[in-house]
């Protein structure tokens, strides 16, 4: 039997049975649920999703998911021209990072530029501002996972991203551990 891939990305105002509604569509199409990264912010939930499905039901599944819209769940379908992957494959140059500064303008397009500017990819990206315990000011954290390129390493990388401002700290593992 062949199988379609398909990844699809989701958005709607949160609540309850969101992914239930969408894996019994996968399900029901006797698909699997490769891998996801889906999450709360704001009151929205939002993701990104990869199934695989029976080639012969891939139509199916997709006209249904684009019906999910009348339960308020916007799904929008990418399924052309993704590159492939083996879900939880682990490249050799991922790193795991861990930034903490005060909180100002611009500080997360300051991070992106200085990766941007060395080719280093960001895979995944959490950030957060929370009132720093004893100084009262807004204090930055991100928790990023990146893949670096032939000719960085991680002391290159912690370099980088310490010049971005006098106040950044950052610490970094293996992208590996998880």
């Amino acid at each position: 039997m062949t199988h379609a891939e398909i990844v699809f990305t989701l958005y709607a105002p949160d609540k309850p049975g969101i992914v239930k509604t969408v894996s019994d569509l996968v399900l029901g199409e006797g698909g699997s649920w490769l891998e996801s990264s889906l999450t709360r912010l704001c009151g929205q939930f939002a993701g990104i999703v990869h199934v695989r499905v029976p080639a012969a039901n891939r139509e199916t599944l997709l006209e249904k998911l684009r019906d999910c819209a009348a339960q308020d769940i916007v799904i929008t379908i990418h399924d052309e021209n993704f590159s492939h992957h083996e879900p939880g494959q682990a490249a050799a140059n991922q790193l795991r990072l861990l930034i903490e500064a005060n909180d100002r303008e611009g500080i997360i397009d300051e991070i992106a530029s200085a990766l941007a500017a060395r080719q280093i990819n960001v895979e995944k990206l959490t950030s957060s501002c929370e009132s720093a315990s004893m100084a009262g000011y807004p204090l930055f954290r991100a928790n990023l996972k990146v893949q670096l390129p032939e000719g960085v390493d991680a002391q290159e990388l912690e370099r980088i991203l310490e010049s971005v401002s006098d106040d950044l700290m950052v610490s970094i593992k293996d992208g590996h551990d998880d």
